[in-house]
């Protein structure tokens, strides 16, 4: 047994690692009431483990406290996250069209503000990418959660559950009960899904009668590879059954990205009407080809695709694209989002108005 306690002691030390990171990242950072919770319960867990050795009568209490904690706090979310009926935000996952039971276990807001914030301590982003996103992302989540809680695709994506055979989508409808008018396809970038992104897409979309749908898969962003084209295609074929006979195709980075890989193949779908690029764009003569009006919306200050690569995308499309420089950088569309909110208005407006 005084092995056995030396073992689940160095299993302790092992995660007290994280769970310090996390606890000395939740001194500086915003955390929601079950975040804390979160964290609560992992200590007392590894302050358990860790002292196994020293109370060998007592250390299990730590233990059994800490798993407790995190049946209650899980269970508690998966009950009232997933009675609460967001008027606007509906997540499910496709094709079976029900919600998954871990979609409701993390609050969003806290996976993207510390999955930043950890982003950014190993170079993921810039000191001037980094600045700012956390005030952007409450000032989101703030406006979100007035229409209730929510369930997130985060936790599914990074345990690679997102598979074309069944994934998660976001789905942002208006409030008007009028019959809609069209559909925005929305697809992510490297990092994956999450709701804020496409609340904020969605919040031009909804201005003028249109749904807008934002499929995930992997964290990667790959849509270019046969599982993210099966999914593109299920989002397609659901929409279908919701008698969207008219579709706009946009995408953020690598959502950009696989839009232009995917051009050849863009033409089966004959509903599609426009397509909608912001940070992420490439082989502009193959959009071209594709034959249908383009927004090209790129963050000035971006440092992932310099401006250089806008506007050569841009000149590639030729009078098909209208190309739209905004104030930001690579995350404008969380930075800045009455921006890009006005030039999709705008566009689609034109796009709708048959000019």
């Amino acid at each position: 047994m005084g092995t056995f306690r030396y073992l689940l002691c160095l299993v302790g030390i092992i995660l007290a690692i994280p769970v310090l990171g996390l606890i000395t990242l939740a001194i500086k950072l915003p955390i929601t009431i079950s975040g804390i919770i979160y964290l609560l319960a992992c200590s007392l867990i590894v302050s358990g483990l860790v002292t196994s050795p020293l109370l060998p009568r007592h250390y299990y209490l730590l233990i059994i406290a800490g798993v407790s904690a995190l049946i209650i706090v899980v269970s508690a979310r998966v009950v009232l996250v997933g009675q609460s009926k967001s008027s606007e935000i509906k997540m499910i996952t496709l094709p079976s069209g029900e919600t998954r039971w871990i979609s409701y276990i993390i609050d969003e807001q806290d996976s993207l503000i510390f999955g930043e914030a950890l982003f950014h301590l190993i170079g993921g982003d810039s000191q001037d990418e980094h600045e700012n996103l956390t005030p952007a992302f409450l000032m989101a989540y703030s406006e979100m959660k007035k229409q209730g809680e929510f369930p997130s695709p985060i936790a599914s994506t990074y345990l690679n559950l997102q598979q074309p055979n069944h994934f998660d989508a976001v789905i942002i409808e208006p409030e008007s009960k009028e019959q809609l008018q069209f559909g925005v396809v929305f697809l992510h970038g490297y990092m994956g899904n999450v709701n804020a992104q496409c609340w904020e897409i969605a919040q031009a979309v909804k201005k003028l009668n249109g749904m807008t749908i934002c499929p995930s898969t992997g964290w990667r962003g790959e849509w270019w590879r046969p599982e993210g084209q099966a999914i593109l295609q299920s989002t397609f074929d659901y929409l279908r059954t919701q008698s969207i006979q008219k579709l706009y195709l946009g995408g953020f980075s690598n959502g950009g990205f696989g839009i232009s890989r995917l051009a050849s193949q863009l033409g089966n779908e004959k509903r599609l009407s426009g397509l909608i690029f912001i940070d992420g764009f490439a082989n502009g003569v193959s959009i071209k080809e594709v034959g249908l009006p383009v927004l090209i919306i790129e963050g000035k200050d971006d440092e992932r695709v310099p401006v250089s690569v806008a506007s050569q995308f841009a000149m590639e499309v030729g009078d098909l694209g209208t190309y739209r420089e905004l104030s930001g950088d690579h995350f404008l569309i969380m930075k800045h989002p009455d921006l890009v909110q006005n030039e999709i208005v705008k566009w689609l407006e034109e796009q709708e108005s048959g000019k």
